[in-house]
């Protein structure tokens, strides 16, 4: 180890177990700015330090000099791995808490294009949003040895919908690798020797135990899952006389795409038919990095059909509770459940009553008032009927307009502000009513230093209601 490095791991208290990780790292330079009361530590590294070794850094690093406000360790890496640079984008993200808000929508924007690192957004307001921390974001980066800002670009749905459609225009069937010399493999020759299952649907029997999905993390020849398909899609080329069939699939530790491909029409009608959602199967197959989907996809080569229960739960309190504030999946980027499944979910724990309240949106009312009608038809004498209760959640301003301007991280209470309020002669202050009058007080630490009262002549005569609401009168 570079004894500079030591000496600077020493200083800080540094976990000695953690001193593995610098033996490549040579200390560069110390920058002192005494004005600003500012240390730079300039270090060379071949690979960047796993995240909870950086984080160690991070959080000792001011016992370099506990009166200095700034202290940054700036590194220069010379094997770039833009995978590990990714992963710490979750370290970033929390550096930019305050900034940013509702981290949850920004988790998944960070990501590879063209050999660097770039930031996708949905709209322009979270790209306004996240611009606001440009500087901080590129610094941290710039800290880490990255040496290119961080470029943020917004990808609309319409955008999104035409690459598709460029991809399925020229989309390729992935087939499986054969090597030679894996055909006299007894292993392999007893898989595909099984006999054919009653319940098979496509191929032969499985007799392989299942692996959990989320425990898939690369491209392997044979994989055996159970799962449950919450989602079907069909693609059939115009190109080629090949037809997908692409399934949604979990197996509640996780959620992958596996891919069926068909040439004959009737097989295809016949998949189409019996694979179904919301039923389990077996797969067996192979799992690859697909070029569309740009993930890793299981292809299916056998699917057995599974008479599978899923475990029921059960509200057991005596006095059942009412969910007066639900979303289904009819609120865009807000929801996911189904609303029907919600309101029979709600029968079945013994509630009386569930409000669906989408934002902004009430699609779903036909559906839960059918379901709620039907259930209620069928009850017996002196039975309860279920309760469908409608509402909405409307967003009433622009969201993606500023309500701060220049903002700061001062603590407003502590700040001295004022507090203001208009009185007007109507409910249409930007159009034909105007200020009858205007109250503010200062206030700082809580206590109030100063009242303003200003009543303004409008000019023509008070409406009645005014006068109720106000109690201010032309007089």
């Amino acid at each position: 180890m570079d004894e500079k490095i030591k000496v600077l791991l020493d200083k800080i208290n540094m976990d000695e177990s953690s001193y593995p990780y610098f033996s490549d790292a040579k200390l560069v330079k110390i920058k002192i700015n005494s004005k600003k009361d500012s240390w730079q530590v300039f270090i060379e590294k071949d690979d960047l330090l796993p995240i909870d070794i950086y984080e160690e850094l991070e959080s000792k690093k001011h016992q370099l000099d506990e009166k200095s406000s700034n202290i940054d360790i700036i590194m220069t890496i010379k094997n770039q791995d833009l995978n590990l640079y990714l992963e710490y984008y979750k370290v970033l993200l929390k550096q930019l808490k305050k900034k940013l808000k509702v981290l949850e929508i920004y988790e998944n924007c960070m990501q590879i294009e063209d050999n660097y690192l770039v930031l996708v957004v949905s709209n322009e307001a979270e790209k306004e949003k996240l611009e606001n921390c440009q500087k901080e974001i590129d610094s941290f980066y710039k800290r880490l040895g990255y040496p290119f800002n961080i470029e943020i670009v917004v990808r609309h749905e319409e955008n999104v919908l035409e690459e598709i459609q460029k991809e399925l225009e020229n989309v390729e069937v992935p087939l499986p690798v054969v090597d030679k010399e894996k055909k006299s493999d007894p292993v392999e020759k007893k898989v595909r020797r099984e006999a054919k299952d009653p319940n098979s649907i496509i191929g032969r029997g499985i007799k392989e135990p299942p692996i959990k999905i989320k425990t898939i993390v690369g491209e392997d020849n044979n994989v055996v899952v159970e799962a449950k398909v919450f989602g079907i899609e069909f693609f059939e080329s115009s190109k080629t006389d090949f037809k997908i069939i692409t399934l949604k699939i979990t197996d509640e530790s996780d959620s992958i795409y596996c891919k069926v491909f068909v040439r004959e029409e009737d097989e295809y009608k016949r998949l189409s038919k019996e694979l179904k959602e919301g039923k389990w199967y077996k797969i067996r197959g192979y799992t690859k990095n697909d070029t569309f989907a740009k993930e890793l996809v299981l292809n299916a080569r056998d699917i057995i059909a599974l008479d599978k229960e899923e475990e029921k739960i059960v509200d057991t309190a005596e006095v059942k509770r009412i969910e007066l504030h639900c979303h289904s999946k009819m609120s865009q980027m807000d929801g996911v459940a189904d609303e029907n499944a919600i309101v029979k979910q709600a029968m079945s724990f013994g509630m009386k009553a569930v409000a669906i309240t989408d934002h902004n949106g009430v699609q779903g009312f036909p559906h839960v008032f059918n379901l709620v009608t039907s259930y209620n038809k069928k009850l017996a004498e002196g039975e309860e009927p279920f309760k469908a209760i409608y509402g909405a959640e409307l967003t009433m301003i622009d969201d993606s307009v500023n309500i701060v301007l220049r903002p700061d991280d001062s603590i407003m209470l502590d700040d001295t502000f004022v507090v203001f309020d208009f009185e007007t002669t109507g409910f249409n202050a930007g159009g034909v009513d105007s200020i009858i009058e205007i109250g503010a007080v200062k206030i700082k630490n809580g206590e109030i230093l100063e009242r303003y009262d200003e009543l303004i002549n409008p000019g023509r005569k008070l409406p009645e209601k005014i006068n109720e609401l106000t109690n201010i009168t032309d007089e």
